[in-house]
């Protein structure tokens, strides 16, 4: 059971106006995670629903995007996902093994392949392998000092003046050189470096082991490097070439080689390797790195050709679980993520802070009235579900007033199909070319469907068929219905006239006497009709509604859509009491003047929502007082 959070906000003006949140990616990689603190849940289709193609796709309330800048966004599908490869050691035989001339760090397990002698359909099984590896030492120029005095715990003399000891350098290693070397473990950083009197002195933070002058130690000073993108090697290797992978201690993944210059570091010839990111700290002295240019294996024989352009594309770039988003491609950092809602999902929640979700009041309910030592000692969630639901229903049909409307066309058929949370209708009405609204009204004792039409017998009797069902045929009261001119029943123009010269033309009006003189309001209006067919599930309408935009309301209960159905918070204490009610009112052993009692604070409680909800104003109380002061001339 989740926590209520006591109607806190959690929302930020971004998610709530623009229905959006946004992420910095600080560290780059694959299989990163973005949860969601938005207020409504995420929600996905099925099947490959980050594919714009899929029919999943269509049932998200989201789309997830990409941005280097966080002012160019793109959107992270599929065919946004697309990476590439340049085919190397071609041999024309097919095989499953291909060659790529530079590492692609986003070329993922899982993606298709596409491109020259390649298969349809063509999946990428596994990426790079290790026998094409190589492998180099890193160099870290170190400076030695012997200690000569100790001054104090951490600050000492060396024997000699090293100008090159600066604060921050690491202490690594201590010994009598190699191969006495003893690692220093945890390493401590210089916190002073001074020139006195021919010697350098420094101070050390943290300082473990005892220093004496007469073992006069040597020390290894290392430099501290954080946030380099170079590397330097023990040696020069012409075979490390850019676009290669780089791996080990420190290196973000996705590393590649940009280049390989021959440079002389302390009069030897060493590799100093530029890297695409940076390194999270500096490399240890004598540290390996692996260097790796890529190889596929795919899961069917491809004959591909040296130098193709091989396309890769990721099926399902991201997924989406319990509102966390995991990214299966690599994102750089430095770049942007970002969760969008969509339109239709953006407006409902617009305005949505004046309800409270079903499940809320239902945790609510259980945190703050049951227990021990509480208004009720215990019960089952599935019995609170139970009658937080049934209250719902209840408040539903006179204090909620939870009317729905759907603006629909009227075909051909003069049928509409009743709303699947339907239960009762509350006005139909037709729209003009103003959009304002003219009410339909029901059929009442015009016409109704019937809900059965017998085939019958010369006696009158039912027809059965074969299976002792009985025989059903066409309606002839909805056939003469829907042939019917309503102008003929309203005592309107016949025609389509205008004339006002022919208001007394018998040829214009057609009987229409009794209906001009002691009019009834049912028929006398040109707005129309409509019935319900309960056989058949449809408002049906009369033919001058054809082709006209109606806006059906209706009432629904509030439980179609499970106990994610929200409620006014105005109801909020209302439904409470409803519940407490309905608890106390089945439970043995609760005396009965306490279920009168809080019987008598639901139906007080339910005034109150009913007032509240009335939404009465002040304003529009004077505006209506006002006119009624006003003079008819």
């Amino acid at each position: 059971m989740s926590t209520p959070n006591g109607g806190l906000i959690n929302e930020t003006n971004a998610q709530y106006y623009a229905g959006s949140q946004q992420f910095y990616i600080s560290t780059g990689g694959s299989n990163k995670t973005f949860t969601s603190t938005f207020d409504t849940n995420l929600i996905v289709g099925d099947e490959a629903y980050s594919d714009p193609g899929s029919n999943g796709y269509n049932l998200n309330n989201f789309k997830v995007f990409t941005s280097p800048n966080a002012n160019t966004w793109t959107e992270l599908t599929p065919i946004n996902s697309v990476e590439t490869g340049v085919v190397e050691n071609a041999t024309g035989i097919p095989s499953v093994k291909i060659d790529l001339v530079a590492f692609n760090s986003d070329i993922q397990v899982g993606m298709t392949v596409s491109g020259v002698g390649i298969i349809s359909g063509t999946k990428v099984l596994s990426i790079v392998d290790p026998t094409n590896t190589i492998t180099g030492n890193a160099y870290i120029p170190s400076v030695n000092g012997n200690v000569g005095v100790r001054l104090s715990s951490s600050t000492f003399q060396l024997t000699t003046f090293v100008p090159t000891i600066q604060v921050g350098d690491v202490i690594t290693y201590i010994g009598a050189g190699t191969p006495g070397w003893t690692v220093y473990d945890p390493p401590s950083s210089v916190t002073l470096a001074i020139p006195i009197a021919g010697v350098t002195e420094f101070s050390l933070s943290p300082f473990q082991p005892t220093f004496s002058a007469a073992t006069t130690p040597l020390l290894r000073f290392e430099p501290t490097l954080t946030g380099t993108n170079t590397l330097t090697l023990t040696a020069y290797n012409n075979t490390i070439v850019a676009g290669m992978r780089v791996s080990g201690t420190y290196i973000p993944d996705g590393t590649v080689v940009v280049s390989n210059v021959d440079t002389l570091v302390d009069a030897v010839q060493r590799s100093v390797i530029t890297l695409n990111r940076v390194m999270t700290r500096r490399p240890d002295n004598n540290a390996v790195y692996s260097f790796d240019q890529q190889e596929l294996t795919v899961d069917q024989n491809a004959t591909v050709v040296n130098g193709s352009v091989l396309t890769f594309t990721s099926v399902t770039p991201w997924s989406m679980i319990n509102n966390v988003i995991t990214v299966g491609v690599i994102l750089a950092a430095g770049t942007y993520f970002k969760i969008q809602m969509n339109d239709a999902t953006l407006n409902q929640m617009h305005g949505s802070y004046e309800y409270t979700r079903l499940s809320d009041v239902i945790d609510n309910f259980m945190i703050g009235y049951i227990g021990a030592g509480k208004l009720i000692t215990s019960a089952k969630r599935t019995d609170i579900i139970f009658h937080a639901k049934r209250g719902l229903q209840e408040f539903s049909y006179d204090t909620l007033k939870s009317v729905r409307s759907q603006e629909l066309q009227v075909p051909s058929t003069l049928s509409l199909i009743i709303p699947q949370d339907y239960v009762n209708y509350v006005k139909l009405s037709w729209a003009d070319e103003l959009g304002v609204l003219h009410t339909i009204y029901p059929t009442n004792n015009l016409n109704q469907s019937p809900y059965e039409v017998l085939a019958q017998d010369d006696t009158g009797a039912p027809i059965q068929d074969s299976n002792a069902i009985n025989t059903e045929v066409p309606s002839e009261i909805n056939a003469a219905w829907e042939a019917t001119n309503p102008r003929r029943i309203s005592g309107a123009f016949i025609n389509d006239l205008n004339n006002s010269n022919a208001v007394f033309d018998h040829s214009v009006y057609d009987g229409a006497l009794g209906q001009r003189y002691g009019l009834e309001p049912q028929t006398s209006q040109k707005n129309g009709w409509f019935k319900i067919d309960e056989s058949k599930g449809t408002f049906n309408f009369s033919s001058n509604l054809r082709s006209k935009i109606v806006l059906v309301e209706y009432i629904s209960d509030g439980n179609a859509y499970d106990i994610n159905a929200r409620i006014p918070k105005l109801a909020e204490e209302a439904l409470y009491a409803y519940i407490i009610y309905a608890i106390l009112s089945v439970s043995r052993g609760i005396q009965e003047y306490i279920v009168r009692r809080f019987q008598k604070e639901k139906s007080a409680k339910l005034r109150n929502a009913k007032i509240r909800l009335s939404n009465l104003k002040l304003d529009q109380i004077i505006q209506v007082m006002r006119g009624k002061s006003k003079w008819i001339k």
